[in-house]
């Protein structure tokens, strides 16, 4: 059944060729005056001009502009630290990112910390509740995280080895430009990362302890089976248009809540992978890649069912209904073997990650509840969340 829900997606997109090139008369129209631009110093943005092309169709509207880049994966508190600084003492009432989600996301935060004098690192740990931010804008390069619409910040504080999320609706960018053209000179792996994360944004509301929704189910299954038929072609074809397109929209709707809605959310398959940002800054996409084969075996009999269905209508798996174990599992593995079809790792040792820090990672979890676990198909405490990375520490190709 629907749960009741509360759902504003209150973000304006501007989507097709050449839409930066709508970005001065569109803050000109929401009264923007002076814009912080955001960015990772990419070869990208001066290679192609688009740094200079949006500075100046900006400028040419009687808007003023700073700018602050560096951004990297994972992004930092300390440079957020330095764009509250920046966006306080040039009086910007506006971030604009140019970029992916690591981008994004630190413009998110730089939009909280700059209208108050409460330590941003304090809305990611709890203590404080956002409750007001400067307008953050996004020319999206890098389609993944869906941060162009979603109410999420993630930030590492490299301090302290701790990488939380802030969770939001006054997050959500007011306006984003996605032109699919500006993401065809992606490197491959990059790509596909971006369509890992997606992936694993439906698949963490898709699994759900709810039961089925019948809409919200089909429209799921609908993009997992897309990626699935896109994402090996788009690496194959990295100049089509059409794939590109679809790729950059479903990052979007992946986690914007489109099709999470009225059900309880899982997320221990980011959760688990997050600590492996936190601790080897290894890129999101392939902490997903690596855990979720060893999340979905060790989970996978709480609703054996869910999963066959979700063999049959994304994978095509032969499922008449009395083989569901034995349908459940195919499905595990045709995930793995659509993340390995595309260059991705599916475990520790894919991508030469260390296997002696388990406990370190365990320790950064935030296991909550009275249970003091985290997911929602199935609770996991610490114990099974240590026997889950100890899967993933190794490819397997079969049940134990």
């Amino acid at each position: 059944m629907l749960k009741d829900f509360n759902l504003c997606i209150d973000t304006k997109f501007v989507f097709g060729k050449d839409a930066q090139n709508q970005i001065g008369s569109e803050l000109k129209q929401m009264g923007i005056r002076k814009v912080l631009i955001h960015h990772d110093d990419g070869k990208f943005l001066y290679d192609t001009g688009l740094l200079d092309q949006v500075k100046e169709q900006i400028k040419k509207e009687g808007i003023e502009t700073l700018e602050l880049g560096g951004v990297l994966p994972n992004p930092r508190l300390s440079l957020v630290k330095e764009g509250i600084f920046l966006a306080k003492e040039e009086h910007a009432d506006m971030v604009l990112a140019i970029g992916g989600g690591s981008v994004i996301d630190s413009a998110k935060a730089i939009g909280l910390g700059a209208v108050t004098d409460i330590d941003v690192w304090d809305f990611f740990t709890g203590t404080e509740v956002p409750k007001k931010s400067l307008p953050t804008g996004v020319i999206l390069t890098c389609p993944a995280t869906g941060s162009e619409s979603s109410e999420v910040s993630v930030i590492n504080n490299t301090e302290i080895g701790m990488k939380l999320l802030v969770s939001n609706p006054i997050l959500r960018p007011a306006i984003a430009f996605m032109n699919p053209e500006l993401t065809c000179s992606l490197p491959k792996f990059l790509t596909a990362c971006g369509v890992v994360d997606m992936f694993s944004h439906v698949c963490e509301r898709y699994f759900s302890p709810d039961g089925e929704i019948g809409v919200i189910d089909r429209m799921s299954e609908g993009i997992l089976k897309t990626l699935v038929e896109v994402g090996p072609e788009v690496l194959a074809d990295p100049d089509n248009y059409s794939y590109r397109a679809e790729i950059m929209w479903i990052g979007t709707i992946a986690h914007n809540d489109t099709v999470g809605i009225g059900r309880i959310q899982d997320w221990a398959t980011h959760e688990i992978g997050n600590e492996l940002s936190a601790l080897y800054d290894t890129p999101h996409g392939a902490t997903l890649s690596i855990i979720m084969g060893s999340w979905m075996r060790y989970v996978y009999k709480e609703d054996p069912k869910r999963f066959a269905r979700y063999a049959k209508e994304v994978f095509g798996v032969d499922w008449n209904g009395d083989n569901t174990l034995e349908a459940a599992y195919k499905g595990i593995l045709k995930t793995e073997e659509f993340f390995r079809s595309m260059g991705m790792p599916v475990s520790f040792e894919d991508f030469r990650i260390p296997t002696d820090e388990v406990e370190k990672m365990l320790d950064q979890i935030a296991f909550r509840g009275e249970d003091d676990s985290i997911g929602g198909i199935k609770r996991l405490n610490r114990d099974d969340c240590r026997s889950i990375y100890k899967m993933a520490f190794s490819f397997r190709k079969t049940d134990e």
